[in-house]
């Protein structure tokens, strides 16, 4: 699949500085400003973050949407750097519907204490097959509830505030890629869609492990060009595979 879209990609290119053809929506000039956001975008958000922060805001729609990688899991967010797993957000959708709550704090999950030393040394794991039940304790009011769902398909969305938030109460010192690259730009003007090929190196927070990997990322603009949907596909099997995981199965 990865393949196939680098090669819809390079058949895209020639295509950006063609004449207008019939059925284009986008024109040439209007086309060039988007793939210049684009190309701000991507080397704002490797970069800096106030950076970056002032291209979504500039750029993103009110009405735009931000679609990270859909993976097996549970459907919540938490912040890594806390001692505790607090949940900060329920993903629509999710297995976690209706099961987690914004401010659940994880007590256990399958009997394993949900401490910061367990998370990291991999001892408190939440991979594993999709559909299988996982039962877990979390402080909720004060009191201890148990809860108990089953692993599925999450594909998360986030909204323009959602993506402002994250990047503001992230850390500015840790942000950035160690490496990054632009390997390619390329547009369908038909649909006022930019595209961008990409290749970074990063190091793990917590294993200390560097990893790179190749990224494909589609912009959906509006006739405002501004940024309606953002969605890529990224080598996710190859990097945990560089950081000494595996999926279990």
């Amino acid at each position: 699949m990865f393949k196939f879209l680098l090669t819809i990609l390079m058949l895209f290119t020639f295509n950006v500085f063609a004449d207008d053809h019939k059925g284009d929506r986008v024109s040439q000039k209007e086309m060039m400003k988007n793939i210049k956001v684009t190309r701000k975008w991507i080397e704002a958000g490797y970069s800096d973050k106030d950076k970056f922060l002032k291209v979504i805001k500039k750029h993103m729609s009110d009405e735009g949407h931000n679609y990270p990688g859909r993976f097996i899991g549970f459907g919540f967010n938490f912040d890594p750097s806390n001692d505790e797993m607090v949940v900060e957000r329920v993903i629509e959708n999710s297995p976690a519907v209706g099961i987690l709550k914004s401010g659940d704090t994880f007590v256990s999950v399958e009997g394993v204490p949900a401490t910061r030393e367990n998370r990291e040394n991999g001892v408190l794991s939440f991979s594993g097959l999709p559909g299988k039940p996982v039962k877990a304790v979390v402080k909720r009011n004060g009191k201890n509830v148990e809860v108990s769902f089953n692993r599925g398909l999450v594909n998360p969305k986030y909204t323009k505030a959602q993506v402002v938030d994250n990047i503001e109460s992230s850390d500015s010192e840790d942000w950035g890629a160690d490496e990054y690259k632009i390997v390619e730009i390329a547009a369908n003007r038909k649909n006022n869609v930019v595209y961008a090929w990409t290749w970074h190196k990063f190091t793990d927070d917590i294993t200390g492990l560097q990893f790179e990997e190749n990224q494909v990322t589609r912009f959906q603009f509006n006739e405002d060009g501004q940024v309606v949907a953002r969605g890529d596909m990224s080598e996710e099997s190859l990097v945990q595979s560089q950081l000494g995981f595996k999926v279990s199965r």
